[in-house]
């Protein structure tokens, strides 16, 4: 009896707390001036309040002073507990300490687990003032849960928050909370549409301050479109708006989204590295490591465009550092493959594969943002082509090849949804533009795995890396592969270049499957080391070869691969009979030819492949060459290069040889 007299006395207790009103906190007044509330306070001390200490931890807070923040906090917990505070107070504690987590510490998983804390005090209570920190609360955990890229987990917080917005600047808050979310998970006409609320939101109350958080946003949405111009004009006007209500942060983000933009361009803003520095000033004066290691990433970006390489390794180490601390597993993604692959520009291709070991990636993980699988996938390929395991570079090449596509396509998908007229910005497009898209999309996805668009990143590194001719590197996709060979030209090498198949691919794919055909090619790769070859690929069921070396030294080298391949497909079954063609490009393009040269000379391979095809059918393969007799015998860059080729043939401008035998001579009794 007496102990259920004392139970009942215990819950009488705590029922009489709970009721009890929650302490008063004074936040307005420190955010007013929270120096001059710091020392008043230390002044007249009343260490036996809890309220006392919150406050304490608040000022410090505003002041960004993390220990002492952290331990005043502590000590309002510690307090709160032994004197059974009001929950909805207990819960402003918890909700504090995280706040100093995770602005101060940069540290998230603390920060979370600080929240969790706060729920579990909240969710009890149904007032109106539980109703309007649970909104704070659940926000404050959807921006956590976004920190870790846990995106579900976010949305749902997100969601709850909005559910429990009872007055228009929690709805502001929330939606404009659920629009970046929203935007991170690439669904941009959603993402929108809560921006358009927030933007009516904050018209509505006058919150100018908000205009440039949405600007912001806005230029985030361009981004993941693909419109730069559009991305780079909202992030000014955000810029100049957080700059004029002293936003400091924003502004530091609004500086470096312009420079993650300006990154991509193959002529970025000749100012650019003292805006990055600038971010970098200012996010030390802030302490704050999220920004410090955002600006340090962009700017080895920057060094490495300009060959600052040991700049570049420095800056991305310290970064690393950083991130993990911090726990933010998507920047720490990005700083590790950027540091793999400066490592791999300077040829330690070994460092580089242990760093992406370290990452711990699986790139089918749909948890991960695409953007960092497409580019583990991609590194991962050439890396292990480089280490000569093709079997390896052949299944992170398909992956990476089926991610930007995925990648491109949804990229397509948006800017339809944007250009049409219930987008925000939508009915101010000209309808033509919307049509161009269209048709530019129905055109893409009939290419499906031929696409070749490679980002401008990785545009502006092909031109900028210097390899030697002994480095034999995989290209995934023809774009990049013409990329590098064309960059070539500046060590003033003869460049030649080779294309090899199955001879009757079509009936072989036919009959074996296609995925049989490229391993088949990839085969024919295994143990090939040969310091002329200096870049490779595999497309349009064909394996393309970037040769350098000497006029003299061609017909060796290609004699050398031949005997190469033809001992490889005897590994295969059924054994494969091989074609090839040969092509110098120098004499056929003339000195300083770009990209889109390479890509027109391929209707030489087609057709030098058909008319042997025609000419020579009983030969059982088929080692073709071109000789140029007069220099740049075509214009490759017409509409129809075909017909200018025939011409050329016809003439005696240029030669196609089959072994030892000249093929002119029966191409033109051929066309009569």
């Amino acid at each position: 009896m007496r102990f259920v007299s004392f139970l009942l006395f215990t819950l009488f207790a705590q029922a009489s707390s709970a009721l009890a009103d929650e302490p008063e906190f004074r936040s307005d007044l420190i955010r007013q001036n929270p120096e001059h509330f710091l020392e008043q306070a230390l002044a007249s001390p009343a260490e036996g309040s809890s309220s006392y200490w919150l406050e304490l931890a608040f000022a410090h807070l505003r002041l960004s002073q993390r220990e002492p923040a952290l331990n005043s906090i502590e000590r309002a917990i510690g307090l709160a507990s032994l004197l059974g505070d009001h929950p909805l107070h207990q819960a402003r504690l918890y909700h504090t300490k995280a706040e100093i987590y995770g602005r101060l510490y940069r540290n998230t998983d603390l920060g979370i687990e600080a929240l969790l804390q706060a729920v579990q005090w909240l969710e009890p209570l149904q007032h109106d003032q539980a109703r309007l920190l649970k909104t704070e609360v659940y926000e404050s955990l959807a921006q956590a849960y976004l920190q870790q890229s846990n995106y579900q987990a976010a949305i749902h917080y997100a969601e709850k928050s909005l559910q429990q917005a009872n007055n228009p600047g929690q709805q502001l808050n929330s939606h404009f909370l659920l629009g970046r979310l929203l935007l991170q998970l690439n669904r941009v006409a959603e993402a929108f549409a809560h921006f358009n609320q927030s933007l009516q939101l904050a018209t509505e109350l006058e919150a100018e301050h908000a205009f440039p958080l949405i600007q912001l946003r806005y230029g985030m949405g361009y981004q993941r479109l693909g419109l730069p111009d559009q991305a780079l004009a909202a992030f000014h006007q955000a810029r100049q708006g957080f700059l004029q209500h002293s936003m400091e942060r924003p502004y530091i983000n609004s500086l470096l989204r312009i420079a993650a933009v300006e990154l991509e361009q193959s002529q970025p803003d000749p100012e650019l590295e003292s805006s990055l520095l600038e971010a970098l000033q200012r996010s030390r004066q802030l302490n704050d490591n999220y920004l410090i290691s955002k600006s340090k990433l962009h700017l080895a970006t920057w060094a490495q465009q300009q060959q600052q390489l040991e700049r570049s390794e420095q800056l991305l180490r310290q970064a690393l550092v950083l991130t993990t601390q911090m726990g933010n597993r998507e920047l720490t993604h990005r700083t590790q493959l950027s540091l793999a692959d400066l490592m791999r520009t300077q040829d330690n291709i070994e460092q580089a594969q242990q760093q992406l070991q370290l990452m711990q990636m699986d790139a089918t993980d749909t948890n991960q943002a695409m953007h960092i699988r497409y580019r583990y996938s991609e590194l991962a390929a050439e890396l292990a082509a480089q280490s000569q395991n093709w079997q390896q570079a052949y299944h992170y090449s398909q992956l990476a090849r089926a991610l930007r596509f995925e990648e491109l396509q949804e990229q397509y998908r948006l800017r339809l949804d944007y250009f049409q007229p219930s987008s925000p910005e939508g009915p101010t497009q000209p309808q033509q533009t919307a049509n161009y898209w269209l048709v530019w999309l129905l055109a893409s996805i009939s290419l499906l795995l031929a696409i070749t668009v490679l980002w401008s990143r990785r545009q502006v590194k092909a031109l900028q890396r210097q390899r030697s001719p002994a480095q034999l590197v995989y290209s995934q996709q023809w774009g990049q592969f013409s990329d590098k060979l064309t960059a070539h030209q500046r060590q003033k090498l003869p460049l030649h270049l080779m294309a090899i198949t199955v001879r009757g691919c079509q009936d072989y794919k036919q009959r074996h499957g296609e995925l049989q055909l490229r391993q088949a090619l990839v085969s024919l790769l295994q143990y090939m080391k040969m310091p002329e070859v200096i870049q490779l690929t595999i497309h349009s069921d064909v394996l393309w070869l970037g040769l350098q070396c000497s006029e003299a030294q061609a017909a060796e080298v290609e004699q050398a691969i031949l005997l190469h391949l033809l001992q490889q497909r005897k590994q295969l079954q059924p054994a494969p009979l091989l074609q090839s063609l040969l092509l110098p490009l120098h004499p056929l393009l003339g000195d300083n030819f770009a990209a889109s040269h390479l890509q027109a000379l391929r209707e030489a391979v087609w057709l030098s492949w058909y008319l042997a095809e025609q000419l020579c059918h009983r030969d059982k393969h088929l080692h073709l060459q071109l000789k140029v007799q007069e220099s740049s015998p075509c214009e490759w860059l017409t509409e129809n290069p075909r017909q200018d080729l025939l011409n050329a043939l016809q003439l005696g401008s240029i030669e196609l040889w089959q072994q030892d035998r000249l093929l002119n001579p029966a191409i033109t009794e051929l066309l009569d």
